[in-house]
C-alpha cells in the first residue's frame, strides 16, 4: 500500500521542477510556435527547452492524486470540499479577473462587455494557462465519490481505471471519424477535467511504485527517446502523416500520457533515502524545498502575467528571440515571481490565491 507521510521528498521536488518546466514552456513557446523554428538553431533550442516538457500538465494533476487521493488522509466530504473551496475557488476567482484585468488595460482585445470577459474565462482564452484551476476543481468535486472506492479496492483496479480513464483523451485524439477526423475532447471550464480524469487517477495508482534497478535504463532510455519524439515531431512538416495522426503531440496523445508515468516513476525511484538522490530527502535540504513546493500553486498563476508584461514592455526582448535571450527571460522570470510569491504568501489574506 502506498504510504501517507505527510510530506512526500520526491513529490516536493518533483512539483518544483514541474512548475519550472512550466514557467520554461511559456518562456519559448512564442519562438517555438514561430514557422521558422524548424530551420533556425534559435528555435531548435527553443523546441528542446519546450516540447520535451509536455508532460509537466499532466504530471502535476498526477501529484494532486497522489496527495489528494490518500483515504488515511480523507477526512469527510464536506471537510475535504471545505478545505479545497478555501483554496482553490479564491484564486480561481482572483487570478482569472487579474488576467481580465491585463487584458482591458492593455487593450488586446476582450470584448464588448462583462458578458464577453466571462465568455473568455469559460473558454479559456483569458490566458492560456488558467484552465489548471477548472481541471482541479473539477477532479475535487469528483474526489468525495471516488475516495470509497479507492478505499475498497487495491493498485490493480486503481491501474485498470487510471488507464481506461486515460483512453478517453487519447482515443478522443485518433482519426476515428469517417473521414479520418479525431472526436476531439470538448474543452470548456465544466469539462476539462475529464481528460485529466486518467492522470489523476493514475498519480495514486503509481505511488509507492519504484523501478527495479535493471529497469531503470531501459526507462531512462525511452524517456529520453519520447522527449526527442515531442521535439522533432510537433508541427513539422517532415513528420509523417500517421505518427501526427496516430500519436499527435500534444496533451493527450498516448506519447505524453507514457512520458508523464515515466516521469513520475523515475522521480519516485531516484528521490529517497538510499536512491541516487538521497541529498535531497535530507531535512536540512528539505526545508529549503517545502516553501518553494508550498508555493508553486501561486507561481504557476502569476508568471505568466511577469513573462508577458516584460515581454510587453520590451525588458526582456521580442516574443520571438535568440535563445541566448530566452534563456535569460526564463531565468529573470523564474527568481523574480518565485521571490515575490514566496514574500506575498507571508500575508495572511494574500496567501489566500498564493
Amino acid at each position: 500500500m502506498p504510504s501517507t507521510s505527510s510530506v512526500i521528498p520526491w513529490v516536493t521536488w518533483l512539483r518544483i521542477v514541474t512548475i519550472y518546466a512550466v514557467v520554461l514552456v511559456h518562456t519559448m513557446g512564442a519562438t517555438v510556435a514561430d514557422p521558422t523554428s524548424t530551420t533556425t538553431v534559435n528555435g531548435w533550442v527553443a523546441r528542446a527547452l519546450d516540447l520535451p516538457l509536455m508532460w509537466a500538465l499532466p504530471v502535476f494533476v498526477m501529484l494532486s492524486g497522489t496527495l489528494a487521493l490518500d483515504p488515511e488522509r480523507f477526512r469527510g466530504s464536506g471537510d475535504y470540499l471545505r478545505k479545497r473551496a478555501l483554496r482553490l475557488v479564491p484564486a480561481t476567482l482572483f487570478w482569472n479577473a487579474v488576467y481580465v484585468t491585463d487584458l482591458v488595460l492593455t487593450t488586446r482585445g476582450w470584448g464588448e462587455d462583462w458578458r464577453d470577459a466571462v465568455g473568455l474565462v469559460l473558454a479559456g482564452e483569458v490566458a492560456p494557462h488558467l484552465y489548471f484551476f477548472w481541471i482541479v476543481l473539477g477532479l475535487s468535486v469528483l474526489t468525495p465519490v471516488l475516495m470509497p472506492w479507492i478505499a475498497q479496492t487495491g493498485r490493480r483496479a486503481w491501474f485498470v481505471a487510471a488507464g481506461c480513464a486515460w483512453l478517453v483523451p487519447i482515443l478522443s485524439m485518433f482519426p476515428l471519424l469517417p473521414g479520418g477526423e479525431r472526436l476531439g475532447v470538448h474543452t470548456s471550464a465544466w469539462t476539462w477535467w475529464v481528460p485529466y480524469l486518467g492522470a489523476y487517477l493514475m498519480g495514486w495508482a503509481l505511488r509507492g511504485v519504484r523501478l527495479p534497478r535493471w529497469a531503470v535504463p531501459p526507462a531512462g532510455v525511452l524517456m529520453v527517446a519520447l522527449m526527442a519524439l515531442l521535439t522533432w515531431q510537433w508541427e513539422n512538416p517532415s513528420a509523417p502523416e500517421w505518427l501526427q495522426q496516430w500519436f499527435p503531440a500534444n496533451y493527450y496523445g498516448p506519447t505524453v500520457a507514457v512520458l508523464s508515468c515515466l516521469v513520475v516513476l523515475l522521480a519516485q525511484t531516484f528521490v529517497r533515502p538510499g536512491g541516487v538522490g538521497t541529498v535531497l530527502t535530507r531535512p536540512a535540504v528539505m526545508r529549503f524545498a517545502q516553501p518553494v513546493a508550498a508555493a508553486t500553486l501561486g507561481i504557476f498563476a502569476m508568471h505568466f502575467l511577469i513573462l508577458t508584461t516584460a515581454v510587453r514592455l520590451g525588458v526582456l526582448g521580442e516574443p520571438v528571440a535568440s535563445w541566448p535571450v530566452l534563456l535569460v527571460r526564463f531565468v529573470v522570470v523564474s527568481v523574480v515571481t518565485t521571490l515575490l510569491v514566496l514574500v506575498l504568501r507571508r500575508v495572511p489574506v494574500v496567501r489566500r490565491v498564493l
